[in-house]
């Protein structure tokens, strides 16, 4: 995001005209854990910093350091919360809060972070997550069964215009619900859920694509069989990256491979069981046990009206 110098000014006097220098000092370290102030202004340690000096420096070494996001979330925790036990009332923060607005980000209450706003912009990360920080996030993968003798049966041009439509019935459900594309190839791809209720969102994702496709291949599909997808939904801790090549060796790739190669079936969805116990029970009740209740760990969901 790029800051216009009033939004900077305004986040300075928000530190000056809310806290003391000692303060600031202890919210700069929570967000930078080695800073020093007197190293950074070039001020001796023997000189006490005044308050001006103090919250331009800090203010310009968190946003050098790519982190004005973290301190605008530290003053919204601090208004709320208070910090290090003492109540603090922060000047200025609604209109720091509209600024941000203003530029294509919204305050996620959930998870305290900013994040973009979908009306805007949508990029993988949802321009909050961290290049190697972990969270937890739900995944849905979609894999398209016999894409191979599909591409080989058909006309490259009806290929084409099929898996595009597919596209677009993945995109038109994970869009409502936030989810990002965080793989596609040829024959699938994976999307990731963060906010909000995540595990349901990827859930619901999952079921309105089968139910669509099922739809799709009743009316406008140019196949002379049905397109037929299997879908997995797994969720656990994953660390953020922007390099597929990495992602694809991580744990949570794994489970989902796993699933999708010895649990999922043709025209259905399997989800783990972290997956189903978020889920509303109605919701939960639709996936059916593979295996012993009492021990299974994954449920398996299929279109009724499809039999």
């Amino acid at each position: 995001m790029q800051l216009s110098r009033n939004l900077v000014n305004l986040c300075a006097r928000a530190l000056i005209e809310s806290m003391d220098v000692r303060d600031m000092k202890h919210l700069a370290k929570r967000i930078i854990p080695d800073y020093d102030l007197y190293k950074q202004s070039g001020f001796p340690e023997s000189f006490a910093i005044p308050s001006i000096d103090a919250a331009k420096q800090i203010v310009g070494d968190i946003i050098n350091h790519h982190l004005f996001f973290q301190f605008v979330q530290n003053l919204i925790h601090m208004n709320q919360e208070g910090f290090m036990g003492n109540k603090f009332k922060i000047a200025y923060l609604n209109d720091i809060i509209k600024d941000i607005y203003s530029n294509g980000y919204l305050f996620d209450s959930e998870n305290q972070i900013f994040v973009e706003n979908p009306k805007v912009q949508k990029t993988r990360n949802w321009g909050a997550l961290q290049e190697g920080e972990s969270y937890t996030m739900a995944f849905l993968s979609i894999d398209i069964i016999g894409n191979t003798k599909i591409v080989q049966k058909y006309s490259r041009s009806i290929v084409q215009t099929t898996y595009t439509e597919l596209n677009y019935i993945v995109h038109n459900a994970i869009d409502k619900r936030n989810g990002r594309f965080w793989m596609w190839e040829g024959d699938g791809g994976v999307i990731a859920f963060f906010f909000g209720k995540k595990n349901e969102d990827a859930t619901l994702s999952a079921m309105e694509i089968l139910n669509n496709l099922y739809l799709y291949n009743k009316t406008i599909c140019n196949l002379s069989e049905p397109l037929k997808v299997r879908i997995v939904v797994h969720s656990g801790v994953c660390e953020y990256t922007e390099q597929n090549s990495y992602f694809k060796k991580m744990e949570v790739m794994k489970t989902l491979g796993e699933m999708e190669k010895k649990h999922s079936k043709p025209e259905s969805i399997c989800i783990s069981y972290p997956v189903r116990m978020m889920l509303d029970g109605f919701i939960a009740d639709q996936f059916v046990s593979l295996g012993s209740n009492s021990t299974s760990k994954y449920y398996r969901y299929e279109l009724e009206w499809g039999k």
